[in-house]
């Protein structure tokens, strides 16, 4: 069987690296008790997987891994016993159980599942900046009506430049940080949608690099606190939170 958990990652905490937060879950699991499923061979390990890693320096309350088991009383017990695990910076948020999957179908990696990730970006401030809050939010929602949004996107192939207006599916600024976002004295909050997972993954920082170049200004990404909210998939064209997929499921 297999279990889908939902956690947050906030704080101190959000300078681990993905491969650090995956020894301290693999850890955890254990400390918990819960009858993990090992591969086989020489080195056996969890049979365990990630969604889109979080850059380090940012915060979540969107975090996802699977997790294959033996045995299980019930998800509310794995809830308890994992949470009880967590210091922190980390968080449990949401333990389901994922239906089998059926005979000659192969099965949908979480990776895959990723179609979107939503966002926020809180400026920290700095004295020297030019831009009062105001006209900050004026230029970047002319900056967010643009057509083409051309930005150089980094990957494993090269750098390639990419247009990011169809990628950017939603841009707003009524928006308040949660309890788990790191707040700032400038008070300025953008939320953005954004296309994610193995095909047209984008990155806030991206989209926030191409509104420094398009409003002439010098981008530095320390300036800005990223806070992503949720990972969505696509189920019969609705985009609804990864969590979601399986509700009915849950025991």
């Amino acid at each position: 069987m297999t279990i889908r958990i939902k956690f947050a990652k906030y704080g101190n905490l959000k300078f681990l690296s993905h491969l650090d937060v995956m020894r301290f879950f693999q850890k955890a699991v254990r400390r918990a008790g819960i009858d993990v499923k090992y591969s086989e061979g020489y080195h056996p390990h969890q049979l365990m997987s990630f969604a889109a890693p979080l850059g380090v320096g940012q915060t979540s309350e969107g975090e996802y891994f699977d997790l294959e088991l033996n045995t299980m009383e019930s998800t509310s017990a794995v809830f308890e016993a994992l949470d009880a695990q967590m210091p922190e910076g980390f968080k449990i948020i949401n333990v389901s159980l994922l239906p089998p999957t059926p005979p000659q179908t192969r099965k949908e990696s979480l990776m895959a599942l990723v179609k979107a990730s939503d966002y926020l970006v809180l400026r920290k401030g700095s004295a020297d900046f030019p831009l009062t809050n105001e006209e900050f939010l004026c230029k970047f929602s002319e900056f967010a009506k643009e057509k083409e949004i051309l930005a150089i996107k980094t990957t494993k192939v090269g750098d390639t430049e990419i247009n990011l207006a169809p990628f950017i599916y939603d841009i707003r600024f009524d928006v308040k940080p949660t309890e788990l976002t790191e707040q700032y004295d400038t008070g300025l909050c953008i939320y953005m949608l954004l296309s994610a997972g193995n095909e047209n993954h984008i990155r806030p920082e991206l989209v926030m690099k191409a509104f420094h170049t398009y409003a002439g200004l010098e981008y530095d990404q320390y300036d800005y606190q990223v806070h992503r909210l949720e990972a969505y998939t696509v189920k019969d064209a609705e985009r609804i939170p990864i969590y979601r997929l399986h509700e009915a499921d849950q025991i």
